[in-house]
């Protein structure tokens, strides 16, 4: 019995002796601000048996027994938790033959809190880390991670363009506060009161500031002062001018009356008329001038009213007739040119206005009546009916930015028919730019987020998690000089080593 009890205690020392634990490691990135203030919760069983606050790293070291279920939780104030299910239970028989496991590194993405998206897959776990016997080692459930992560995908992508808008648009806020400030202070230094006055109430209009406010208050004070001494100034500048003015009015009728007299006696009327008029134009209250012109203007009319008047309605007639015979050939050649190119409803308008030439012409109308029946036709009506409804398809498809669907319908509209290609020809050539660049805006941005979390792994000489950004760089630049340098520089510290990473 007694050497039964013995076997017994040595099995059992053995297998203590070899009892392992399962390593796992990693970091909490957060963008911007760190990830200082980050609370790792860790659940056993089901049970919460420690939390530890992170620092600005977000570095974090575990080491969990074999044998249990585990919850890490990963929470921030303002930001969105995370929580990651293990599993550590491993058959005896690994634990007694090969208990050496390599470690596990988590890479936890936290994003800030928004409004708007939902949110709720978050309250499950992303990851599922469980020991795969086929594999001999502890790997990620496949199956539970295909049918979430397109979901997390998604709401992080949904959280990440929220932020983004919200974070263009305080940018932008302080960016046009600061330039409306900055014009109010040039204004100002050139004594442009009122349009330094309009500036900084837009600003504070923009967002309040109570150093903004307290210059308005200056500039207007200014500005009344201003007004004041200006108004006084235009007062007596004003006076001095009327007397001059006074002065130099006379002298000018005198000299027009006497030169006006001299064109009267010498029976030059239209000259005299002129004359007498600019003097009455100086003193509009002097009788004479108005006396002399209606007699000047009798003697002018009785020498040249009959010649003058039949001269000028010949030749008002001519011109007319090949003003209108122009317009009327101009008007035409558009209009064919419209039946040609299908525009139908603009050639109907142009054989009306020439039709209303009154040149006696029968086209115009002959056309007109050929349109209106290819106007009236049920083939016309049921393509116009589609035109519209590609190009009002197109036109919701750009509201929504869905760029290269509206391109599509607008040549559907252009193939339907040409009676708007020039205004959509122009349309699709700002889709064209607005599809360039958002890709490139889209490829750069990826290619950045994914740079800078290499260069500061490999800052931190965090290898592993070096080289599996570097290597998302180089899937959207493949051909990227720095990334591949960079992940060949990697590879040469990181030599053999099999540990697992993965970024949530």
């Amino acid at each position: 019995m007694k050497r039964v009890l013995l076997v017994l205690l040595i099995l059992s020392g053995s297998l203590l002796a070899k009892a392992q634990s399962l390593v796992i490691n990693g970091y909490v990135v957060i963008e911007e601000t760190g990830a200082e203030g980050t609370r790792l919760i860790i659940s056993r069983n089901g049970e919460n048996t420690e939390e530890r606050n992170l620092d600005k790293r977000g570095k974090f070291d575990l080491k969990l027994a074999l044998g249990a279920d585990y919850m890490l939780s990963f929470e921030k104030s303002g930001y969105i938790a995370k929580n990651v299910t293990i599993n550590t239970e491993v058959p005896e028989e690994v634990v007694e033959t090969n208990p050496d496991f390599p470690p596990v590194r988590l890479i936890i993405n936290l994003l800030p809190f928004v409004e708007g998206p939902d949110l709720t897959i978050f309250e499950q776990p992303i990851a599922i880390l469980h020991y795969n016997y086929e594999l001999d080692d502890f790997t990620f459930d496949k199956e539970y991670e295909g049918g979430i992560r397109e979901r997390v995908n998604k709401a992080e992508q949904e959280v990440r363009t929220a932020l983004v808008r919200q974070s263009a648009d305080e940018r932008a806020k302080e960016k046009l506060f600061a330039e409306l400030a900055a014009k109010g202070q040039s204004s100002f230094g050139q004594k442009r009161w009122e349009e330094a006055i309009g500036f900084w109430t837009e600003a504070l209009q923009v967002k309040p500031d109570k150093e903004v406010e307290q210059r308005i208050g200056i500039a207007r004070k200014e500005l009344e002062l201003g007004k004041e001494n200006q108004r006084l100034a235009e007062l007596r500048k004003q006076e001095a001018d009327q007397q001059k003015a006074e002065a130099d009015r006379t002298i000018r009728y005198t000299q027009l009356i006497a030169e006006a007299d001299r064109f009267y006696n010498a029976q030059s009327y239209q000259e005299a008329i002129q004359n007498y008029r600019q003097a009455l134009e100086v003193k509009p209250g002097e009788g004479y001038p108005r006396e002399r012109i209606v007699k000047a203007e009798q003697a002018l009319v009785q020498q040249q009213q009959q010649q003058a008047f039949a001269a000028e309605k010949e030749r008002l007639a001519a011109r007319q007739k090949a003003e209108l015979l122009i317009r009327y050939n101009q008007i035409i050649e558009k209009a064919d040119a419209g039946v040609k190119a299908e525009q139908y409803t603009v050639a109907r308008t142009l054989f009306q206005e020439a039709d209303q030439l009154n040149t006696g012409e029968t086209y115009p109308q002959e056309q007109i009546k050929a349109i209106d029946n290819i106007l009236n036709s049920t083939k016309y009506q049921q393509k116009l009916a589609e035109f519209k409804k590609q190009k009002e398809t197109a036109e919701k498809e750009i509201a929504t930015k869905n760029y290269a669907s509206a391109k599509f319908y607008f040549q559907q509209a252009m193939g339907v028919l040409p009676i708007e290609n020039e205004e959509i020809g122009k349309r699709i050539e700002e889709i064209d730019r607005l599809i360039l660049a958002e890709q490139t805006a889209l490829i750069e941005k990826q290619y950045k987020e994914q740079i800078e979390k290499a260069d500061k792994a490999w800052n931190e000489k965090a290898y592993a998690v070096a080289r599996f950004y570097y290597q998302k760089a180089l899937e959207v630049k493949p051909k990227d000089d720095y990334a591949s340098k960079q992940l060949a520089e990697v590879d040469k510290h990181i030599g053999g080593r099999s540990e697992k990473t993965v970024e949530l």
